[in-house]
Formats: C-alpha cells, structure tokens, sequence
C-alpha cells in the first residue's frame, strides 16, 4: 500500500532527464537502422549471395530497431506524462497534509487525521476524506505510469494483450487487421514488419486470418505453410460442420493435410491455386528446382505433380517447388463460343501468372538469402508452363538456371527481350521429336513466343530414350505421350537431364534421331484441330485489337 510518507518522499525530480534520455534513445535507435540500411545498399557493385544475406538480414534487423524505438519513444511519453500527473497529486496531497498538521492535527500514513481535542473530531473526519482521496488520486496515478511503461515493455514482445498486435506503422490493433494492412503493404516491407513481431503475435495474426498470411509474399515460408494448413484444417471443419465429412472436398483436403504435405501458398477457389514445397531449404540443398507445370493443372492434379517432384527430389537431394499459383487452361481447344481465355492457344492466362512467378522468384531469393545463401535456382517450365516462365523472364525474374521442358513458347510479350538481372544465367530447353508442341513452337511465335529450341542463348538438350519398360527394353522418347511422360519416369534420358541442371551438371546436348514435326498421318488427324485453333487465335487476336473502341458501347 502507498503511504502518505511515501509519495512526500518521492525524488521525482530525475524523471524529465529519463525521459529526454528515453527520447535520445529511440532517435539513436531509428538512426542506426536507417544508415545500416542506406550503407547496404549504397555499393551497386556489390551483388550476390553475400549481398542478398546481408541485406535481408539488415531489412529485417531495421524493422526490429524500429520497433524497438517505438516502444522506447511509448515509455518517453510514459514517463513525461506520469511526471506531470504525478507531481501535481503529490503538491495536492502534500499541501492539504501540511494545512492539517498546522492546523494541530495528526495524519497517520495511510491518511486518517486525528485532534486531541475531542470536540474536532468532525473535522478530523473532513480532512481524513479529503487526505485519503488525495492520497487515492496519487496511486492512481501511479499505477497508470506504471502500466504505461509495463504497456511500452510488453510491446517489444508482445506478451501484453492476448487480443491485439503490433500493427506496421506503430499503434495496437486487433490481429485480423494486422493481416489486412500487411496485404497493402508492398512485399519487401512485409518481412522486416512480421520479423519485428514476437512468436507470439505471428500466431495470432495466423490463426486471425490464415487465409490472407498464407498467401502473402515476403512472410516467411515456414510461417506460410504453418497458416495453409490452419486454412485447410479450418475448411475441413466447415464441411464437416455441414455434414459433407465423406464428400469429395472433405477427402481432398485430407489428402493435402497429409503430415507431410507442405504448402507456401492455397487458394482453393478458381480450381485451386498452390505452391508445395518437397524437401527443406537449408545450406546443404546443391539447388532448388521451382516446377511451373502447364495444360490442365489444378488443384485436383496436386498428387500427381507431387508425385512427379518427389522423384526429382530424390534424385538432387534438392527441395523442388512446384508453383502453380494461378489460373491454368484446362484445355488446348475448345468451344470458342465460351471464351478462349481457358484454351491453351490463348496467352492471356500466362501473362496473368507470370508477374506472380517472377514476385515469387523475388521471395525465393530472400529465403534462400535468409536461409541457404548461394544455393541456386533452377525454373522449369512444362508446356504453358514454359510460356509463363518465359513471360516472368520478360518481367525480369531471376534464375540461375532455366528449363524450357516441352514449352509452348519462350514469353508472350511481343518483342520483349529475357531481362534475368543475373548475368550468368544459363537456359535450356528440351522437346522430344514427335511432341505436338513442336507445331506451336513453329507457328505460335505471335502467340507464345516462339521456340525455345532453337532460341538464342538456349542448349536444347537431348531428351534421349525411355526408362526401362517391364522386359527391360528402353524406346525412344518420341511422339504425341513424349510430351509429359519423362517427368514421371525418372529413369528416362530426359528426366535426368533436368535433374542434371537442377544440381549444376551439363548434361548431353541434344541428338536427333527423328524428325520434330510428327509425320503426315499424324498430321492429318490434327489438322482440324490446327484449322480451328488458326481460327480462334485469329478471333482472339482481333478481339484484342478493336477491344479498346468498343470498350464505350459494352
């Protein structure tokens, strides 16, 4: 309990000087963050591994300084405001005890007055209330600067309130809302902002909204994976709640809640939108290979992709991602009365995806800077795939390495040249003869680019024969199936061909043994199906071109 003879012997005197040091401090603090940050990024030659680590870490170490001077800036302000409040309930307390004392009565240390004089005992009582409020106003503020500070402390960690967070920019706020202004915050602001929260405020923004934490670049992956599966977790609940437990969207989302499964990003709408993750990132990986699959994918194909990338994992030892964060065509060539946007003959879904993919490969860097410095990339694109990777390509993602795996084209800009910031970038491509792609390679060029066969700066790599089949015997890969068959046969020449860029090696250059184009008989059976995509890719283009003066009229 406070006494009276406490709060008169306060020295209250020192807490403007803690305060003006408290204040000292925080500019002190914000200043070494922002010249650590300028002195990074100062020496434009200076570029690699060492330069990503460095600065990432710098990034992120700015944004805990930063907080820290906002906590200590809050006890400042603590400090000022309580020395005020204090020394003016003190001056009261201490003016009415000196009125009572001169007036011949006693004040007790908790307030209570008495007189010797029994015919004053009413006024005793007057003062004893009068003392005891002023003594009660004294506490309370004390108690409040107390809090105040306790409140700067806790939020340096976060052990403070349960239901708020640290929001970027200063001020508490409830963790829902903290996830919704990290999404408008660009992605290289995110990390050094989620860094500077504590564990404990991660997951609150995590469980508050998992949904929006999980698919946001530059949150950590690990922090990614853990709020994907709290999303699928959520919406397995959903559907039992509604009694679909043995439905079909309760069995997939079991199947991608195997323990094992791993996913940075999940976006079940849309036919499903994921990245998985096979394998750990550390310092020991000889790369990461980041698989852009094509035609068809969705969400339902995730075990068969999963499949395909857990061979090439065991084949490295390298963690393998296979991205498919986006809208893909289900279909070569439809109906063109529905819309071509999902045909495969149509670029528009790659140039969705591909500013996606280069942000992504952005993220990668900061990951592998954070965590597995100078580990190197490699990108493959499979089919449309290749003409999204080519696209990113465009836009300016960087790779070490990049794979045109029976890809459609090389980037859908018309005229853009590849801007990989990374001089060094080595870029292969690998299409068997007979692949029906060799038709868009050679006549889509307006459309996907053109072919990454014979592209400059590309080494088309030899895609060879088959694994062994049950007698043993090894084909050559070769025809309509060569398509896509080598990525789910490991033993295949052209399988450990990828594998071989994926950990560094320079495998075969490519042999020909047959002729790209099918041959005529199989050319006859396409040729309608060539007629028609001629047709739609001629609506599309004409589409596009009088779109902007019939916009007005729609």
């Amino acid at each position: 309990m406070t006494t009276v003879d406490d709060v008169l012997s306060w020295d209250l005197t020192q807490l403007p000087a803690a305060a003006a040091s408290l204040d000292t401090l925080a500019d002190r603090l914000v200043d070494a963050g922002s010249t650590a940050v300028a002195h990074a990024h100062s020496d434009a030659d200076w570029h690699g591994a060492t330069h990503d680590a460095a600065t990432a870490r710098i990034d992120v170490v700015n944004g805990s300084l930063r907080r820290t001077a906002r906590a200590v800036a809050a006890a400042a302000r603590a400090t000022r405001s309580g020395h005020a409040r204090l020394e003016l309930s003190r001056t009261a307390l201490r003016q009415q005890v000196y009125v009572a004392r001169v007036a011949g009565f006693a004040v007790s240390a908790t307030g209570a007055t008495t007189h010797s004089d029994d015919a004053r005992a009413a006024d005793a009582l007057y003062l004893t209330e009068k003392i005891q409020s002023k003594l009660a106003a004294v506490a309370a503020n004390d108690s409040m600067t107390s809090n105040a500070l306790h409140g700067a402390l806790e939020s340096l960690d976060g052990s403070g309130d349960s239901t708020s967070v640290v929001l970027p920019g200063g001020p508490s706020g409830a963790p829902h809302y903290a996830a919704q202004r990290m999404a408008e915050l660009p992605p290289a602001e995110r990390r050094p902002y989620w860094e500077s929260l504590s564990p404990a405020e991660r997951n609150r923004v995590i469980t508050a909204d998992p949904g929006t934490v999980g698919n946001l670049d530059g949150v950590p992956f690990t922090d990614r994976i853990t709020a994907n599966r709290l999303s699928m977790l959520n919406l397995l609940a959903d559907e039992e709640r509604l009694g679909r437990e043995d439905g079909p969207a309760a069995d997939k989302l079991r199947t991608l809640l195997d323990d094992e499964r791993r996913f940075i990003a999940f976006d079940p709408d849309e036919g499903g939108r994921f990245v998985e993750l096979i394998g750990d990132i550390d310092q020991d990986a000889p790369g990461v290979a980041v698989f852009v699959p094509g035609t068809g994918t969705a969400l339902d194909d995730s075990e068969s992709l999963r499949a395909n990338a857990q061979a090439l994992h065991k084949r490295t030892k390298a963690p393998v991602i296979v991205y498919a964060n986006g809208e893909f065509p289900q279909t070569i060539v439809g109906n063109p009365v529905h819309g071509t946007k999902s045909m495969a003959i149509d670029p528009r879904l790659a140039m969705e995806a591909a500013p996606r993919l280069a942000a992504f490969g952005k993220q990668l860097d900061v990951e592998l800077a954070t965590t597995a410095p100078g580990v190197p990339t490699t990108v493959i694109g499979h089919s449309y795939g290749g003409s999204i990777v080519g696209t990113a390509e465009q836009l300016g993602m960087r790779a070490d390495r990049v794979v045109y795996a029976s890809s459609a084209g090389t980037g859908t800009l018309p005229d853009a040249e590849w801007s990989n910031p990374d001089p060094d970038v080595r870029r292969y491509s690998l299409t068997a003869p007979g692949d029906l792609i060799h038709i868009a390679q050679e006549y889509g060029g307006l459309v996907h680019g053109g072919d990454p066969d014979t592209a400059p700066g590309v080494t088309r790599l030899d895609t060879g024969y088959s694994g062994p089949d049950e007698n043993g015997d090894r084909h050559l890969l070769e025809g309509t199936s060569a398509h896509s068959s080598y990525l789910s046969d490991p033993e295949s020449d052209a399988f450990e061909a990828i594998a071989q860029v994926v950990i560094g090696e320079e495998p075969d250059h490519y042999v020909d043994r047959a002729p790209d184009l099918p041959g005529a008989d199989e050319l006859d059976d396409v040729e309608r199906t060539l007629t028609l995509a001629g047709k739609i890719a001629g609506t599309m283009l004409l589409d596009q071109l009088v779109a902007p003066f019939t916009a007005p009229f729609r």
